[in-house]
């Protein structure tokens, strides 16, 4: 088949993807406009000019990103008509202070099958509630605790080499932490969210990272909500990253992701670079 036929074919069919949209069958047109996209990708890949390449990969993004964005559109607003009309509006809750870690301890001791996190590091963190009057315990030991126990654990993080000064040898000591318990994550040298999905209870978004410092409660805030729709838009843009299907990971070319973490001491490296 020629590549004009096969492009009017597609067009034929992005015409089709708008009228399931149009009939409220969202998933079957996102579906279809991701198909699409692989299809533009395809092409792209047999054009036979730079130019040709160029302008195909660009509409396999642009069809890739609509249905990203139709999906999230449509999980926000399917979940924000149910929680109104069953819940009215639920509250987010600002954290500061020492709240803002009593409050992750919380939820991860009540995780009974599932826990997302995505963080921009996640090393040095000691958790303690201080109305229990307990000791605290540090972040990792509860992740390989609930991991031991079942509860399925996931980490989207930003790789060692990607951060600076000694937070990298922390942040390289926690993921062999992780790797020698079993604890799934992955790497994401463009991760810019932080947040934690804890079943289906409650989520909790913080303006820093899962570190010392960002959890001290001096400079940032956290959120805690139980919104059915927020809940749902964090759950969807969490694995579009975790499944290398999200906009952003079309654009990415370092594709950190797929690399496999090396257990090394990065202590060195950085040494000899500061020499």
């Amino acid at each position: 088949m020629s590549l004009d036929k096969e492009l009017r074919e597609i067009g034929i069919r992005t015409s089709e993807a708008k009228q399931l949209e149009e009939e409220g069958k969202i998933q079957e047109a996102v579906e279809l406009l991701m198909q699409l996209s692989q299809e533009l990708r395809a092409l792209a890949e047999r054009a036979n000019t730079s130019s040709l390449r160029g302008v195909l990969m660009q509409r396999s993004l642009e069809y890739a990103n609509n249905a990203t964005q139709l999906k999230r559109q449509y999980l926000a607003e399917e979940a924000s008509e149910t929680a109104a009309d069953q819940e009215g509006v639920a509250e987010v809750q600002i954290l500061r202070g020492p709240h803002i870690a009593a409050q992750l301890l919380k939820m991860l001791q009540s995780a009974q099958y599932r826990v997302l996190i995505a963080t921009h590091e996640v090393h040095g963190v000691d958790l303690v509630d201080p109305e229990a009057q307990k000791p605290a315990i540090n972040l990792l030991t509860i992740l390989q605790e609930l991991h031991e126990a079942g509860v399925r654990i996931r980490i989207l993080t930003t790789p060692p080499a990607h951060i600076e000064g000694v937070d990298r040898w922390k942040q390289a000591d926690a993921l062999r932490t992780l790797a020698n318990s079993g604890v799934e994550f992955k790497l994401c040298s463009h991760l810019h969210f932080n947040g934690i999905l804890v079943d289906d209870s409650g989520i909790w978004r913080g303006t820093a990272a899962l570190t010392e410092k960002g959890l001290a409660g001096l400079d940032d805030v956290a959120e805690y909500s139980t919104a059915h729709w927020l809940k749902a838009v964090y759950l969807d843009l969490f694995r579009a990253r975790w499944e290398q299907s999200d906009y952003s990971c079309s654009h990415c070319y370092e594709k950190t992701c797929l690399s496999k973490f090396k257990a090394e001491d990065p202590r060195r490296s950085y040494e000899d670079k500061s020499s």
